[in-house]
């Protein structure tokens, strides 16, 4: 990871990571750390960790916790996020959204095809299939 790299992920960390952070922890009722694997996006895909990554993930995590007993299940299945970034070709196949030991891991090209990234429907089904 460059320097480039870097500054646009500090960035985003410094204007959107704390706001998405606290927003995610007022939905689930507890705090759910998010970490973001930098060193897997490119320098065009960093610039849609807030828009596309991180919105949807708060908009399926706010459809499960709508009510009491999907909130319960989030607040007992998942204890931190993990958000990787991999490269839009081969993207569609490549994605995956895991659930193990509590972390709750989303890889995608987030910065790509809208195919190879998850909206927030699918975030949502995916955790009330799993948890």
């Amino acid at each position: 990871m460059g320097l480039k790299e870097r500054k646009a992920a500090k960035s985003i960390e410094d204007q959107y990571l704390a706001d998405y952070q606290k927003e995610i922890n007022d939905i689930v009722g507890k705090p759910v750390p998010i970490t973001i694997n930098w060193d897997t996006f490119d320098i065009d895909s960093i610039k849609f960790v807030p828009s596309v990554c991180l919105q949807r993930l708060t908009d399926g995590l706010k459809e499960v916790c709508n009510d009491a007993m999907g909130k319960e299940a989030v607040q007992e299945g998942i204890n931190t996020i993990e958000v990787f970034c991999i490269p839009n070709e081969g993207a569609e196949d490549n994605k995956a959204l895991t659930l193990d030991a509590g972390v709750f891991s989303l890889t995608a090209c987030w910065g790509g095809h809208h195919s190879g990234y998850y909206t927030d429907l699918v975030i949502r089904d995916y955790l009330e299939n799993t948890l």
